[in-house]
């Protein structure tokens, strides 16, 4: 049996749901994605999870911090993830992104050595477990639109323009 903990925390672009231990995150969703959250860490243990309902103070001061206007806060946040190794190099390749700063698909996949992968790179986006900590809200179509985003393009926009980030819609 695993244990995860988790906690609920309000933030500007609602609520969020957290999975962690040890002051790391294993997941992250929004509250109208509860469903998605579960399902993504139950595939992820192949033994029964059990949750306890218990706050992480670091990971919540951190979060606290970036939306309060400490943009650079999300590096602070450890993250696990569970994926194939290509999904794990465009999750590090995004927070390799610095806040306040955008990169194309297609520059995404260039930077991880897969030259013509932009489109296994926006799958591997979308399957992201840990959205804005792993800031995959940073990547942007290569002709400056916003693209997608699984937890709805105003979350998207609301990011982007809170670490200042203009672009040409």
């Amino acid at each position: 049996m695993t244990t995860l903990y988790f906690q609920t925390i309000n933030s500007p672009i609602g609520l969020l749901h957290i999975a962690h231990a040890n002051d790391t995150v294993f997941a992250l969703e929004f509250a109208e994605f509860q469903e998605r959250f579960m399902g993504n860490l139950q595939k992820r243990h192949t033994s029964p999870i059990t949750f306890q309902p218990a706050p992480n103070a670091l990971i919540e001061e951190n979060l606290a911090k970036y939306f309060a206007g400490d943009i650079n806060a999300l590096n602070l946040i450890q993250t696990s993830t569970d994926g194939t190794p290509f999904q794990h190099d465009v999750w590090q390749g995004l927070r390799a992104i610095p806040a306040g700063q955008t990169a194309s698909y297609q520059q995404l996949a260039q930077k991880i050595g897969k030259e013509n992968g932009q489109r296994a790179v926006g799958a591997a986006n979308g399957r992201n477990p840990i959205p804005i900590i792993i800031p995959c809200h940073r990547v942007i179509n290569s002709n400056g639109k916003l693209g997608g985003y699984s937890g709805a393009l105003w979350r998207k926009e609301w990011l982007l323009k809170h670490e200042g980030v203009v672009w040409v819609r």
